[in-house]
């Protein structure tokens, strides 16, 4: 087919799955993308799944950025106890990751804290991709909730961050669906090349799973589901369509 241009965040994990297709990335902040893809700029994206939620998308079925654990790259680093909090200060880059915070904290926990933006001091802040990685070597002694590793605690399901998405109306929808899965089968083998030093191969073989299955779209229905209690619209079940 046709090149097709592909958006896509600058973080580590998402090499992995943009493998031999980089000359057709442009890079954005999670989430900026439904947006670029919404307005045709991008003919896919790699998008935030709380974003990717809509009667107008459609979501590549076996490929995402996944974690049945802890993450590593989404954390809430905090210096009170939880219940304690007053304010988080949010990644303005992030969409899903902000939405799973509030699940956690309102849904689970009973208690909103004040979101504030990034730039507002805060001693809790919510931090994202490969900022997060890097605040974690830096300060190894802040106290630090790992998004994935709660989600799955309270769960037992995996969480979905991010999926390949396509316009609905999007004819090619199904070959560029199956591009998406040959180049994640090639860059699960080329993680060895893609990390630089052993933490990001840990990461990335550890930590992160590009699979999305039974389990992992269980994961997403119930995701959905605690959505609509916080008063946010997303697609669920037959609505949801997979590619």
């Amino acid at each position: 087919m046709s090149p097709f241009r592909i958006g896509c965040a600058p973080y580590l994990n998402a090499k992995p799955l943009i493998y031999g297709l980089e000359k057709q990335a442009l890079f954005f902040p999670p989430a900026e993308l439904p947006e670029r893809l919404r307005s045709g700029e991008v003919d896919a994206a790699l998008a935030p799944l709380g974003a990717s939620l809509s009667e107008e998308f459609a979501l590549v079925d076996g490929v995402g950025i996944v974690a049945d654990g802890p993450v590593k790259s989404v954390i809430l680093a905090h210096d009170a106890p939880l219940s304690e909090i007053r304010s988080i200060a949010i990644d303005p880059h992030t969409r899903s990751s902000f939405l799973l915070l509030r699940v956690l904290l309102e849904n689970f926990l009973g208690f909103r804290p004040n979101y504030v933006p990034f730039s507002e001091r805060s001693a809790s802040r919510l931090l994202i991709g490969d900022r997060a990685l890097a605040y974690r070597k830096e300060n190894p002694r802040v106290t630090l909730l790992d998004l994935g590793e709660a989600w799955r605690d309270r769960t037992e399901l995996p969480f979905v961050f991010a999926v390949w998405t396509v316009r609905r109306s999007e004819a090619k929808g199904k070959e560029i669906a199956a591009l998406f899965r040959e180049a994640k089968r090639l860059g699960l083998a080329a993680r060895g090349s893609i990390a630089k030093d052993k933490s990001e191969w840990e990461y990335l073989t550890r930590y992160i799973r590009y699979e999305v299955g039974e389990r992992e779209k269980a994961g997403v229905a119930r995701f959905c589901d605690e959505l609509r209690v916080l008063g946010e619209k997303a697609v669920v079940g037959k609505e949801l369509l997979w590619i």
